[in-house]
């Protein structure tokens, strides 16, 4: 029987980032290519580079080993959101399958940078199953949740679950809106974002009633992402233990919010990497090891 489980909010130890260099490739690729990602605007080029080395020296001065992904396997924009097409699970590495079409690549090309880093993965052998990191939450290590949307399936969130098998105590599922639509971002961590073991930042306004009385009851403490910055990805921060935590530069109402809440706040600027693309620190980041 399994009794490894995992923990958003333990120490990160090793971490997967891709580089804004080898995912956006060049100025003029970006020109032809960022429209069609989805991206909100164009990125600079230089500028994100600059970013990208900024945010990956945060995370090697905190003390975590970062694996940068080698060029060959960033197929495009999105890849630089290493946290979507791999699930990190008590059990070891999931790969997913991704419900944005443009990324359906992503989980084989991660697959084989973590085979040879010699972290294997598992494969989901049912075709119609969907499933995206950034739906999968582990508010305790033996109770994740996972949400059901454009991105991630019944399926999906079955595949998780036998995976998971007795890592797990529950998979509590959580129905999504149909909010901006389908072209649009919304994961599950878009509405929650672990701080700590017993804290969780939340934007209850898209969240289903069930959900948020179920948080109630298992004992959390709520903390509301300001609705001012909800859009520019205040709600998504990630845990780098269970006291510090990273989050954009510009969200300074969160920032204040965590701070008072006995929290360190690391920030980064990330303009071009974040919020180019939707993607904040969680997106930009695959945690391998925490603990």
């Amino acid at each position: 029987m399994s009794t490894l489980r995992f923990s958003m909010t333990a120490p990160l130890k090793r971490v997967l980032v891709a580089h804004a260099r080898d995912c956006f490739r060049s100025q003029a690729w970006l020109s032809q290519h960022w429209s069609s990602f989805g991206f909100a605007f164009e990125p600079d080029y230089g500028a994100a580079c600059a970013e990208s080395d900024a945010f990956i020296d945060i995370l090697s001065r905190f003390g975590a080993q970062v694996d940068v992904l080698e060029p060959e396997y960033c197929t495009g924009l999105d890849s630089l959101y290493v946290h979507d097409p791999v699930i990190t699970c008590g059990p070891g590495l999931l790969l997913g399958r991704m419900g944005k079409a443009a990324r359906s690549t992503e989980p084989e090309a991660i697959g084989h940078a973590l085979a040879r880093k010699g972290l294997p993965t598992q494969v989901i052998a049912d075709q119609d199953a969907l499933i995206e990191g950034g739906d999968v939450v582990w508010l305790r290590p033996e109770l994740p949740a996972v949400g059901i949307g454009f991105r991630t399936n019944q399926a999906g969130a079955d595949a998780l679950e036998s995976f998971c098998t007795d890592a797990i105590d529950e998979l509590i599922r959580v129905p999504l809106p149909w909010d901006n639509g389908p072209s649009d971002v919304l994961h599950l961590m878009s509405l929650v974002s672990p701080l700590s073991q017993d804290c969780l930042l939340i934007h209850s306004r898209l969240m289903p009633v069930f959900f948020r009385q179920r948080l109630e009851r298992e004992g959390y403490r709520l903390l509301e992402v300001p609705p001012q910055e909800y859009d520019t990805l205040g709600g998504n921060v990630l845990a780098l233990d269970d006291e510090t935590c990273l989050i954009e530069a510009q969200n300074i109402r969160t920032k204040r919010l965590l701070a008072d809440e006995g929290f360190q706040v690391l920030t980064y600027s990330g303009r071009n990497i974040s919020l180019a693309g939707s993607g904040g620190p969680t997106c930009l980041t695959r945690p391998l090891v925490r603990g």
